[in-house]
């Protein structure tokens, strides 16, 4: 019998599976509770589950190429498969030694990634992108992973520069007011592009609740339009945290090699100046995370103003989930607004959406307050809509927008959508 090869590129070749329809799923617990063994569902799950898998030639050098912003191309394995493959490796006398094994492990923007060694096959999880060094994995495009002697990487792919500048603070010093407004600006744009998409969905997604009344419609797709908006204008409002503003600012004068006086440049900053060498970085220490309090900030700020409707959370999710996709959960209420915070949201509010009449402005004021408290409060982050969630486009675009607006502003640089 041929090995059985994982990974592979070649043609005609079947890819684990990632998604079960719901008879397969109800299928699987019949089995499992007619015969009493529960390794029926068990099996369906761990054929279901992948996990990504990269291959590199020397450790050091790969987290140096990811420490430079590149991307490690990965190719996805079926998480029982690998860890079967994974657990003899460890039993075969490497358990509690560097088997050349490692989890693919986020440490911030400063210091991107790190590779962590798998010690036990019980580290292994679904899910989670794991690197094995070249002269154990085997692999090749055409065989992909057969962990029989030295093969191949897997290789890198060097991230977008729009990407990597917002992403490694490589940009240019922004306060928190003119970073704001830039996204606000670029994200005209992305609506425009959007807008038929949005009203298609609307279309065939909601036309029976416009049956009655039809003209409705297109004020609901200018909706959700202008909340996805809001929610890129305001996506940053996690660095209103007065940590989160005394961190960057001691890194901004690291940065500049003398003190800044904060009145004369901005009271809020959004972006570190560009950082001038590698000895500098090391020095700077790593902010608090910011973008989770996007989400109840925007949710209650946005159901205030349009009210209480679901696409709107999904939109507010969407925009907490711009840097990282692990927002769920409780959202701890550990922040503190900054001094002054409130009126420069005011103002800002005030400069993008124009003239307001007396209620509009009032109803502003109140939406506020309300996003205000709720973000200094703790809140239970919804999980993410499902590909087969109504919302789940209306949140993909949000998202998008959010982070295309986001590495637009930053690098002044216009990105291509496709």
């Amino acid at each position: 019998m041929a090995k059985r090869k994982l990974g592979s590129k070649s043609e005609g070749k079947s890819f684990p599976k990632t998604s079960l329809t719901p008879s397969e799923a109800i299928a699987a617990f019949e089995r499992a509770f007619r015969s009493g063994n529960p390794n029926e569902v068990e099996r369906l799950l761990r054929d279901m589950l992948n996990v990504q898998v990269a291959v590199v030639d020397d450790k050091k050098e790969a987290e140096e190429r990811l420490a430079k912003g590149e991307k490690i191309k990965t190719i996805p394995v079926p998480y029982g498969v690998f860890l079967g493959k994974i657990g003899k490796i460890l039993a075969e006398g490497n358990r509690g030694k560097d088997a050349g094994i490692y989890l693919l492990k986020p440490m911030g923007n400063r210091n991107p990634y790190v590779l962590s060694p798998i010690f036990s096959p019980e580290e292994i999880l679904p899910g989670k992108t794991y690197v094995l060094l070249s002269n154990l994995a085997g692999y090749s495009d055409r065989e992909g992973l057969t962990f029989s002697g030295s093969g191949c990487s897997t290789g890198f792919e060097e991230q977008p520069k729009a990407e990597r500048q917002e992403k490694f603070m490589e940009g240019r010093f922004q306060t928190w007011e003119e970073h704001s407004q830039g996204v606000w600006e670029r994200s005209e744009r992305v609506a425009k592009i959007y807008r038929p998409f949005v009203q298609a969905w609307t279309e065939h997604v909601l036309n029976e609740q416009f049956k009655e009344a039809p003209d409705q419609k297109e004020e609901f797709v200018k909706s959700v339009l202008w909340a996805m908006r809001v929610a890129a204008l305001l996506h940053d409002v996690g660095k209103l945290n007065q940590h989160w503003q005394d961190v960057v600012w001691e890194n901004e004068r690291k940065i500049r090699n003398k003190s800044v006086e904060q009145q004369k440049v901005g009271r809020l900053i959004a972006r570190t100046s560009p950082i001038p060498n590698d000895e500098i970085r090391k020095q700077l220490c790593r902010p608090p995370a910011h973008a989770p309090f996007a989400y109840p900030f925007l949710k209650a700020f946005l159901r205030e103003l349009l009210g209480d409707y679901r696409p709107l959370d999904a939109i507010a999710l969407a925009a907490a989930r711009h840097h990282c996709l692990e927002v769920t959960g409780a959202v701890k209420g550990n922040f503190k607004l900054s001094d002054g915070a409130d009126d420069v949201l005011k103002e800002l509010l005030k400069k993008v959406l124009g003239e307001l009449s007396e209620n509009e402005m009032n109803a502003l004021k109140n939406a506020l307050c309300q996003a205000l408290r709720a973000v200094q409060e703790e809140t239970k982050a919804d999980e993410p809509p499902s590909p087969s969630d109504d919302f789940y486009f209306i949140y993909c675009l949000a998202n998008r927008m959010v982070k295309v607006c986001d590495w637009e502003d930053v690098s002044q640089a216009t990105i291509e959508l496709q």
